[in-house]
C-alpha cells in the first residue's frame, strides 16, 4: 500500500476547507435574509443559498467516502485507522448516514421513488446546521490527528481559523458591494 503523502493530505484538506467555506457562507447568508439585498433579489439569493447548501452537502459526502486515503493507517502503523463511514458515536454515524442518503437519493441520482415522497424523505433526513457543525468538527479532528501522526508540516487548525475569518470578512465585503449603484 502506498503511504499517505503530504500532497494527498493537502488535497483532502483543501477539499475540506472549500466545503467548510460553502457551509459557512450558506449559514451566514441564511442569517441575512432580512437584508435589503435579499429583499430586492430574492430569486438570485435563493439560487445562491441552494447552490451553497448542495455544494456543502456534496463536499461532506465526498469526504465521508474517501476510504482509500483517510482510511490509511498512520505512519507508525500502530494508530487507529479510520473508515470515514464509522465514527465513535451513534450521533455522528447517523449524521453521516443522512448526508450520504441526501447526496445519493436526492442530489446525485434523483431517485424518483424518493422524489415522489420528497417531503417525508427530507423530513426524515433533514440535516440541521448543528449537525453540519458536528460533522465538520469531527472531520477537522480527524485531519488534525492525521497531521500529527503523519508529522506533516501543515497546521490544520490554523488554516481552519483563517478560513473562518476569511469567510466572514469576504461576506461582509460582498454585502457592502450591494450599496453601490451599477
Amino acid at each position: 500500500m502506498k503511504m499517505f503523502s503530504k500532497t494527498d493530505f493537502e488535497n483532502i484538506l483543501w477539499d475540506f476547507l472549500f466545503t467548510y467555506r460553502q457551509f459557512s457562507l450558506n449559514g451566514y447568508l441564511h442569517k441575512r435574509v432580512n437584508h435589503e439585498a435579499y429583499e430586492t433579489n430574492t430569486a438570485t439569493w435563493n439560487t445562491l443559498l441552494l447552490s451553497l447548501e448542495t455544494g456543502a452537502l456534496l463536499g461532506l459526502a465526498k469526504l465521508l467516502e474517501r476510504k482509500d486515503d483517510m482510511g490509511r493507517p498512520f505512519d507508525n502503523l500502530a494508530g487507529k485507522t479510520f473508515d470515514n463511514k464509522e465514527f465513535d458515536g451513534k450521533e455522528l454515524n447517523d449524521i453521516a448516514n443522512k448526508i450520504l442518503k441526501l447526496r445519493n437519493a436526492y442530489i446525485a441520482h434523483a431517485d424518483l421513488s424518493k422524489m415522489r415522497n420528497m417531503d417525508s424523505f427530507l423530513k426524515e433526513n433533514r440535516l440541521t446546521g448543528t449537525e453540519g457543525v458536528k460533522m465538520i468538527d469531527a472531520l477537522k479532528s480527524r485531519l488534525i490527528q492525521y497531521q500529527k501522526n503523519l508529522k506533516l508540516n501543515v497546521d490544520v487548525q490554523k488554516l481552519f481559523t483563517e478560513s473562518q475569518n476569511n469567510v466572514l470578512r469576504d461576506l461582509n465585503s460582498w454585502l457592502k458591494s450591494f450599496k453601490v449603484e451599477l
